[in-house]
């Protein structure tokens, strides 16, 4: 099949993944998120169970965390929190609960220490981190679907291949992580969910939807209600019957992303080539994966967006 106005790149560059490697990711992306975050307890913090002084009869348990702290990255302020006596059934459940998940992504942090030496791709430190936080808000199961770079990242695993390494798209150093989120209420809870990993995010005077960080880090938002009539049309193309993925930053974290067919048409149609990531070696990945048919289909159907 033949792509209008995209260089064709060799299918040796673009290698299937191992047997043992597909399956590791499809552990992952099984798994789901439902045992990846507690609601009230960061995983980053501990639980801690003693007694109030020597002899006490009754141990207490208490939540050792961290806050995050404005301009840093993976620094915070110690605080804690008192749980309840330790011999309390609710109080018992919570700390079980607190360990399983603890366990849980301690094992799935292992899996995916270990496709990242494979040779997948993982995302900025700071990238990792954003869309973790916008994962445990549950924006991903609420019908929102992570766009741009990050997602791209995750095509690999999608299609069971393994990409080359792209080249760097942005003039910043920083990570932009870019999300499309259909539902108008849910974007105004954006700066709180960025704030809790970095309180000096804030909105970018004068530019719409968009998020910065003192260190320079971007979240751009994105929905139906966010662009002109034309490019809206393009922009639900392109997250309409989006599919499950998994970012390697930590324990492996479930997102939703664009299917990688919507997202060759979108860049094709869109004129986005010249800035569109690692795109010559998605279409031969697509093809490697025998879906040139698929890319065929949508190409046609974002094209007929335009007439």
């Amino acid at each position: 099949m033949q792509i209008e106005n995209v260089h064709t790149s060799k299918l040796a560059m673009v290698r299937p993944l191992s047997l043992a490697q597909h399956t590791l990711y499809a552990d992952l992306l099984q798994q789901g998120s439902d045992a990846l975050f507690d609601p009230e307890f960061p995983e980053n913090g501990s639980i801690l169970v003693r007694g109030s002084r020597p002899g006490a009869p009754a141990l207490h348990a208490y939540y050792q965390g961290y806050r995050a702290r404005a301009g840093t990255v993976g620094q915070g302020q110690r605080f804690a929190r008192y749980l309840g006596r330790a011999d309390d059934p609710a109080v018992a459940a919570r700390i079980a609960r607190f360990q399983r998940i603890k366990a849980v992504r301690a094992e799935r942090a292992t899996t995916v220490r270990a496709l990242i030496g494979a040779g997948m791709p993982k995302p900025d430190r700071m990238a990792g981190r954003i869309v973790e936080a916008l994962a445990r808000a549950g924006l991903f199961s609420d019908h929102a679907v992570l766009i741009g770079d990050a997602a791209v990242q995750t095509y690999g695993g999608v299609l069971g291949v393994r990409l080359p390494k792209p080249r760097k798209t942005f003039q910043s150093d920083r990570p932009a992580v870019e999300i499309a989120i259909p539902d108008r209420s849910r974007r105004s809870s954006i700066l709180d969910i960025l704030n809790t990993i970095d309180p000096s995010f804030a909105i970018v005077t004068g530019v719409a939807d968009t998020y910065r960080s003192a260190e320079g880090s971007e979240v751009i938002v994105t929905g139906p209600d966010c662009s002109a009539e034309a490019t809206s049309a393009l922009s639900d193309f392109l997250v309409t019957r989006a599919v499950q993925a998994i970012v390697l930053h930590g324990p492996g974290i479930p997102v939703v992303v664009p299917a990688p067919e919507r997202y060759v048409a979108y860049a094709q149609v869109a004129d986005r080539t010249a800035t569109a990531t690692g795109l010559n070696d998605l279409i031969d990945a697509l093809a490697l994966a025998g879906r040139e048919g698929r890319l065929a289909e949508t190409l046609a159907e974002a094209r007929s967006l335009l007439r």
